[in-house]
């Protein structure tokens, strides 16, 4: 069964999410991520739909095509099954430019083989280019079946040997759990401002049938978090627009029946939602932020509020420490997982560096727990890299963190890190 994945994207402004990101038995998820000089009609089932031949081969991990799609990796989104089986989806270096790659593991990330990927080209921002499929996440409901989405939809029922492309224009999310798969689609991709619909279907199947979610009026769509029978939607504020940025969170217990909806809790005069983590059996992690500059031009610490009822009630502000660098109107990039309602993991992303934060009680006290070397606003990279990605917690001990070539997995909880790399065959 899948624990955890992260809807967190963190390449464009609603995630990686980053992160944001949640399949079956959600424990976290992220919001977007922070951006320098600012904060940060579906389908219907049966109609007939695009289809893209998939290449049916897939290469060994130390054949030369095997080493080439591993040499020069750069994760975008990771998915795991279980503690040791996970996938990647990333890019890699071809021609003039890069090119999207798949890899699995079976070991917890100690080495790493090559799959079939599901399209040649990532998406920018969310968008596809030229006309052809493109996508930046990646989702497995089970070893065999799995999803590559935002915006175009790929399916695989064979472990990512081949894949089919299903009829959608923008899908922007997508969590499986308990034999079912969610997503949020619209009629177009991108941040369009069109209506969207949350849709519910099989896992491997190709039928899908609209949930009652409350709409929620944002330019982008939402992002989706899911725990079990659980769903979390929340539609992220424009942070520069000029207006409140109060996220809107829907929220459900019946995978999707009935639904209770209204404005994040983070309060204060200028407080908003920038992220959110779900764990069992109802917690609900608000990371709340400033949206307007102290004096100084800096922002104010972030802190979060946690809720044990499902998002009925919160616990008091608690603040999470200052620590990456900030340049004036600079916006320090959150994340934030959780495994239970006492350990939290936040990251902080700077403008020239990055913290790993872990608190065990709630959020009132916390300690650096990892400081991941190098650029980490996606900036070295390119755009539509995210940098780091809080990937979360796949049970109540073991969770991983991703940058660039690199992934760490703790297995205490997030007091110790061990990296590992991609490019390990």
């Amino acid at each position: 069964m899948n624990w955890l994945s992260i809807p967190c994207r963190g390449l464009r402004p609603v995630l990686l999410a980053c992160g944001a990101t949640a399949l079956g038995g959600i424990l976290a998820a992220c919001g977007p991520a922070g951006t320098p000089g600012g904060p940060p009609g579906a389908t219907s089932a049966g109609r007939p739909g695009p289809s893209a031949a998939a290449t049916r081969t897939m290469s060994p991990a130390n054949s030369p095509a095997g080493l080439a799609e591993r040499s020069g990796f750069l994760v975008l989104s990771m998915s795991f099954v279980s503690d040791s089986q996970g996938f990647a989806l990333g890019t890699v270096p071809c021609g003039a430019g890069r090119c999207v790659a798949l890899l699995t593991t079976t070991d917890g990330g100690a080495a790493w083989r090559a799959l079939t990927p599901p399209t040649r080209t990532a998406a920018s921002y969310g968008i596809c280019a030229h006309g052809s499929p493109c996508v930046q996440q990646v989702r497995f409901a089970t070893p065999r079946i799995g999803y590559a989405f935002d915006p175009s939809l790929l399916m695989t029922t064979d472990g990512g040997r081949s894949w089919r492309r299903l009829p959608a224009a923008g899908v922007s999310s997508l969590e499986a759990a308990n034999g079912t798969v969610v997503r949020v689609a619209s009629p177009r991709p991108g941040c369009s401002g069109l209506p969207y619909q949350v849709q519910s279907g099989p896992s491997g199947g190709t039928a899908w049938a609209a949930l009652p979610a409350p709409p929620i009026v944002m330019i982008c769509p939402p992002v989706l978090y899911r725990q079990g029978s659980r769903l979390v939607l929340v539609g992220y504020g424009n942070a520069a627009g000029g207006v409140p940025a109060t996220a809107r969170i829907d929220r459900s217990a019946n995978d999707g029946r009935t639904w209770s909806a209204g404005p994040d809790r983070c309060g204060g005069k200028d407080g908003y939602a920038s992220g959110v983590a779900i764990a069992p059996p109802d917690v609900l992690v608000l990371l709340c932020r400033h949206q307007m500059p102290l004096p100084s031009g800096r922002y104010g610490p972030a802190w979060v509020r946690v809720s044990t009822d499902g998002g009925a009630a919160f616990g008091p502000d608690q603040t999470v420490p200052s620590l990456a660098s900030a340049e004036k109107g600079f916006i320090t990039g959150y994340q934030i997982a959780a495994a239970s309602a006492g350990r939290l993991l936040v990251t902080e992303t700077g403008s020239t560096d990055s913290y790993v934060l872990l608190s065990t009680d709630g959020g009132r006290t916390w300690s650096t727990t990892l400081r991941p070397a190098g650029a980490t606003d996606g900036t070295a990279t390119g755009p539509g890299t995210p940098g780091l990605i809080l990937v979360g917690f796949q049970d109540g001990r073991t969770a991983r963190i991703a940058q660039d070539g690199t992934v760490w997995t703790t297995t205490n909880g997030g007091r110790t890190w061990r990296p590992g790399s991609f490019g390990n065959g």
